[in-house]
Parts: structure tokens; C-alpha cells; sequence
């Protein structure tokens, strides 16, 4: 039986990859010439990231206050692992102006063209300079109002909890004078770990925190506040395993 299960579970996962990765590159075309706005650009990556998470069989779910629209802001975020990463384009895109993304995505076809359209800036690991004109670029953006999303851990962790915080994301928000929202992503671990394909059906649940204001800081106290942005996110990310665990249905449900 267990064994069966597996198995469905494990071709579910496949057939969910395939589904994603293969449709991609149509995607990016669609959106380079066919998409009307950055909000039309966007859905047709959320639809796939949402088909994904359907035959998954994992539900997204939101607790807490996304950031208001207009007032500039960095959303620091965690991820475990690529499930997240869906439930992330799901559940919180709509509130971010502005993502960065590694740029490994570069190398899928029409991406670089696709991105630009829906606000999605790359960021050149190893390229000192690069990355210095791009924080200099998302700062500008914030002082216009826009929300920057910026990954905590710079990529996914693969562990069921967060490693440490680069100081990308306390820097950006230190630079502009403005607060980090922080969002805890609780789930992919449990239902797709990293490097696996086997989709267990489970729930991704995902939290806005409370703004961390920044007032008073210099960029030499970068390192120590994303310490502080890190454990924040740990004890977000414990709550929510926490309550994850109160829901899990008993054997006769």
C-alpha cells in the first residue's frame, strides 16, 4: 500500500515538473508579445505555477497584512524548496512591485525579454558590479513607492527550517531608509523536499509579518539586522509548523 503510494505520488510530481518546465518557454513568448500589462504578463506565470501546485495537490494559504501599495518597502522572504517557490508566485506576487530572481533563469528561453515585462530583475551572482547597479536600481524604485521583494537565504535552503540571511535584502532596506516586511513560507519541505519529485498533498502556508523598521541603522549594521531578520523569520516559520501540526487529520478522518 505504502508503496503504491509512492508511486502516485512520485508520477504526480513528474507529471507536474514536465507540465511546468516544458510550457515555459511557451509562456515567455506569450508574455514578451502577447501580454497587454505587467498584471496580464504576470497571471499567465501564476496560472502555471497554480497548475503545478493543483496536481501537486498542495493548497496555498495566507495569514497576516501585506504591504500597502505606494509605500516603498523590501518583503524579505524564506524558501525550502521549489513548491515554496510556486506558493510564493501564488500567494505573493500580487503584492510585490518588483522580484528579484537568480540568474540561473536566464537560460531559459525568452527569459530575459519576459522578465523585464513583468518586473522581474536577475541578479548576477559573483558580479560585484552588477549587483551593485541593480541595488542601486531597486532602491530608486522604492523611494517610488514599489515593494521590493528580495529572497532572505538567496536561494532555496533544501532543510526544514532557515539558514542564515545574506545581507542583501537588510541592505537595500537600510540604504532607502525604509522597513523590512518579513514572510515566513512554511511547507515545501514537507510535501516536495528539495531534489525530490514526489508530491505528498499537503498545504503551504504562508505568513506577512510585521514591518521591521530600519530608522537609525547604517549600512555597517547590515550583517546584524539580517541576523535579527533571520530569527524573526525562524520563530515565524516554527509557528507555523507548530500549527501545521494541530491539522493534520488523524487516522479514522
Amino acid at each position: 500500500m505504502c508503496s503504491m503510494k509512492s508511486v502516485i505520488e512520485t508520477a504526480r510530481g513528474l507529471s507536474a515538473y514536465a507540465t511546468l518546465f516544458l510550457g515555459i518557454p511557451f509562456a515567455n513568448a506569450r508574455v514578451t508579445v502577447g501580454s497587454s500589462s505587467k498584471q496580464d504578463a504576470r497571471a499567465i506565470y501564476v496560472r502555471k505555477c497554480q497548475r503545478f501546485l493543483d496536481t501537486c495537490r498542495i493548497k496555498v494559504e495566507l495569514e497576516g497584512a501585506p504591504p500597502p501599495s505606494g509605500r516603498g518597502c523590501v518583503m524579505c522572504h524564506n524558501e525550502s524548496s521549489f513548491p515554496d517557490l510556486m506558493a510564493y508566485m501564488v500567494g505573493v506576487l500580487g503584492h510585490a512591485d518588483r522580484v528579484t530572481a537568480a540568474d540561473l533563469y536566464k537560460y531559459l528561453p525568452f527569459a530575459r525579454a519576459a522578465f523585464a515585462r513583468i518586473d522581474f530583475e536577475m541578479v548576477q551572482r559573483g558580479n560585484r558590479a552588477a549587483t551593485d547597479k541593480l541595488i542601486g536600481k531597486v532602491i530608486e524604485r522604492i523611494h517610488e513607492g514599489e515593494r521590493v521583494a528580495w529572497a532572505g537565504e538567496g536561494g532555496l535552503s533544501g532543510i526544514d527550517g532557515i539558514r542564515r540571511f545574506k545581507v542583501g535584502a537588510s541592505l537595500i532596506a537600510i540604504r532607502a531608509g525604509v522597513p523590512v516586511v518579513p514572510i515566513a513560507i512554511h511547507g515545501g519541505h514537507h510535501t516536495m523536499p528539495l531534489k525530490s519529485v514526489r508530491a505528498r498533498p499537503g498545504t503551504i502556508r504562508i505568513r506577512f509579518g510585521n514591518p521591521i523598521p530600519t530608522t537609525g541603522l547604517n549600512e555597517e549594521d547590515a550583517r546584524g539586522f539580517a541576523d535579527r531578520l533571520q530569527t524573526c523569520l525562524s520563530a515565524m516559520y516554527s509557528e507555523l509548523g507548530k500549527q501545521a501540526s494541530t491539522c493534520v487529520p488523524g487516522p479514522g478522518d
